[in-house]
């Protein structure tokens, strides 16, 4: 059985860190579809079953109106009810898990990658591989993700439905950007050039000069610190394979060249006075200092049409310079599985319903933007958007995590984006890397200890030597050998094992 092996903060952040490139504000939400697709369920017979569905919602205790809604849709295709159970971040994190152990019903719920091991190590989740006669739609939607959720030999859930790559990027103030005389041409970052990088050290230069007033770079994510959008390191840093993915041999991310290198540029960034002297201990992100108009760029992953959502969070317009390739990996795509849990007291019934959730635009609408009419209407661009009178500020119901969700791709778009979003979406996925371990989740069970204490080192070296608030030549070495003495290599052998033996099964 699985341990829980990731201390929480860490691996919420990382989490969190994921589901950020999906999307979350309402400009980062669209759609090209407001039908549902064909759904193979088929209509329960006997009394309505009721299934109690957990998903995260920002606010709990409003979903009066949408579960009526939900269950007029449900009791027409499935002869079945709804009990929409929201829960936050909060609830998820201290309250739920006693929930489940308690044993208060659920049928289906949401799980984040950093609670999987302990759910699965509870006995909560059911192993969907033995309910695939209800699935067949998610099967067909899903196609090869679907074997992102497997665990061994069994299926945790299905991933929601999503962009699937997450490359990470400089958003600079396009105002400043124009100022200075600057293309997006100019720039051709890339990690197969370190030298490419030396275009950004000149861009911070000029905005220091003349905006001295302004930081030319901040926030609290960088390089070296994004690991995810440069190695796959099957959900840690402790032993990733480089390049993208592009090799099966594990190795230590913090001794290879391009760490090495994204820490030395950091390091003149930060001698040189275009970070902010607090940026290795402040956790605010970027975009909210830029929203300030105190930081000219900041470093974060990004998915298709980010730039409109990062100008209505901040007001600004901004040019992205692209630092990384795009690559799909298993963390990215299994970051949120929906599962059937085993309090259940009908799993076939429970699979049937989240088989039809896959394939229904009304229900995804619903859960996400709320009553039509009521808390959002289509508008004349067939666009979803607040009702005359309704705002942020007063409206009822509005979720917007659609990144969350069973389908996000049939969702109705919120005003403000392109009506093909989805479809740039799928494009912008088209091409990924895909990493030589997708497909693979690691077990970590033989060294939860290990990657326990690799954390405890990680949280003490990790933001200072990344962000260049010290000297990477003499704190580097100290950083990897405390590493190894909490056992990183333990770590990594077991990455490898593994690896080795999943690659021989698929052969």
């Amino acid at each position: 059985m699985l341990k829980k092996v990731i201390a929480l903060t860490a691996a919420l952040a990382m989490t969190l860190t994921i589901l950020a490139g999906c999307g979350g504000g309402n400009t980062s939400n669209g759609n090209n579809s407001g039908t549902s697709a064909a759904s193979s369920s088929t209509v329960s017979k006997g009394e309505p079953y009721t299934v109690n569905f957990v998903y995260h919602a920002p606010k709990e205790g409003n979903q009066g109106e949408v579960n009526e809604l939900i269950n007029k849709l449900t009791m027409k295709d499935l002869n079945m009810k709804v009990n929409l159970m929201p829960i936050g971040w909060e609830t998820y994190n201290t309250k739920y898990p006693a929930m489940l152990a308690a044993g208060e019903p659920v049928d289906i719920s949401f799980v984040f990658s950093f609670s999987r091991a302990a759910f699965l190590e509870a006995g909560y989740i059911v192993d969907a591989s033995k309910y695939t006669e209800y699935t067949k739609d998610i099967y067909k939607i899903l196609g090869d993700d679907v074997n992102a959720g497997y665990f061994g030999d069994e299926l945790l859930g299905f991933p929601v439905v999503g962009s699937r790559s997450m490359p990470s990027g400089i958003f600079v103030r396009k105002d400043i950007f124009d100022a200075l005389g600057y293309k997006e041409t100019d720039f051709n970052v890339n990690t197969e050039d370190m030298s490419s990088f030396d275009k950004l050290t000149e861009l911070f230069s000029k905005i220091k000069e003349k905006y001295p007033d302004v930081i030319p770079f901040d926030g609290n994510r960088i390089f070296g610190q994004n690991f995810l959008s440069y190695v796959d390191g099957l959900g840690d840093s402790f032993g990733v394979l480089e390049n993208y993915g592009q090799t099966t041999k594990f190795t230590n991310w913090y001794e290879s060249e391009q760490f090495k290198k994204f820490a030395q540029l950091s390091r003149d960034w930060y001698t040189k006075g275009y970070m902010s002297k607090d940026i290795a201990v402040s956790k605010e992100e970027g975009r909210s200092k830029m929203t300030t108009g105190k930081a000219a760029s900041f470093f974060a992953s990004y998915v298709a049409n980010q730039q409109a959502g990062i100008k209505a969070q901040t007001g600004y317009d901004t040019v992205l310079i692209p630092c990384s390739l795009n690559m799909k990996d298993t963390t990215k795509v299994n970051a949120v599985l929906n599962s059937v849990m085993y309090q259940s007291k009908n799993k076939e019934n429970a699979f049937k319903f989240l088989n039809w959730a896959y394939t229904n635009a009304d229900f995804n609408n619903y859960l996400n933007w709320g009553v039509p009419d009521k808390d959002w209407v289509v508008n004349s661009e067939g666009l979803a958007d607040y009702p005359e009178g309704i705002t942020s500020t007063n409206v009822n119901y509005h979720e917007d995590f659609s990144f969350i969700y069973p389908n996000q791709y049939l969702m109705t778009p919120w005003a403000g984006n392109p009506k093909d979003l989805w479809e740039q979406y799928k494009k912008f996925d088209e091409g990924s890397i895909i990493s030589k371990a997708y497909g693979l989740n690691f077990i970590p069970s033989e060294v939860s200890g290990e990657i326990g204490q690799c954390n405890a080192v990680l949280a003490k070296y990790e933001s200072a030597i990344c962000f260049g608030a010290v000297d990477p030549e003499t704190t580097l070495a100290k950083f990897n050998k405390e590493l190894y003495n909490a056992g990183l290599q333990k770590v990594i052998d077991a990455k490898q094992k593994q690896m080795d033996a999943w690659l021989e099964n698929n052969k």
